[in-house]
């Protein structure tokens, strides 16, 4: 999902995708460099000539519904993690250091309710030291085989 960060209206992430294309239809995702944590570099026009859709209702600016590193986790994210926990018989942790406590504190829930932790990630985790299972491996390439 994404949502307006002014009015709070929602669209889905394919329809967002139906708006950029729409905007931008000669524009090509094409990266002329990668960064070793996956960012892409792009040229001055790709970056000027990129058209960003705005909400249909108030014309603010959208934002993916995740939490961002840096961003608040609202009560409501909280409360529904610990929910998820409640029901669960064991965790995993993708593609996260684990370093903002954030994130963290849902690890360190599960290791309270006992529940088996599994990480998956390339390099050192918060989580080592506890995880029952750790896969140093990326995750594009692991997680279609598990899931």
């Amino acid at each position: 999902r994404v949502f307006c960060l002014a009015c709070g209206d929602q669209i889905s992430r394919s329809e967002l995708q139906e708006h950029f294309e729409a905007l931008n239809p000669t524009w090509k995702a094409e990266a002329f460099g990668v960064a070793p944590d996956g960012d892409v570099f792009l040229t001055d026009e790709q970056v000027r000539n990129f058209q960003v859709p705005a909400c249909r209702k108030c014309g603010g600016i959208l934002k993916p519904d995740v939490t961002f590193f840096g961003d608040t986790v609202s009560k409501e994210k909280v409360s529904f993690v610990h929910q998820r926990l409640a029901e669960s018989d064991s965790m995993l942790v993708a593609g996260s250091s684990m370093q903002v406590y954030s994130g963290f504190r849902f690890a360190l829930a599960a290791r309270e309710k006992k529940l088996p932790i599994a990480v998956l990630n390339i390099g050192p985790t918060r989580l080592d030291h506890f995880a029952s299972l750790k896969l140093n491996s990326r995750c594009g390439e692991l997680l279609p085989l598990i899931v």
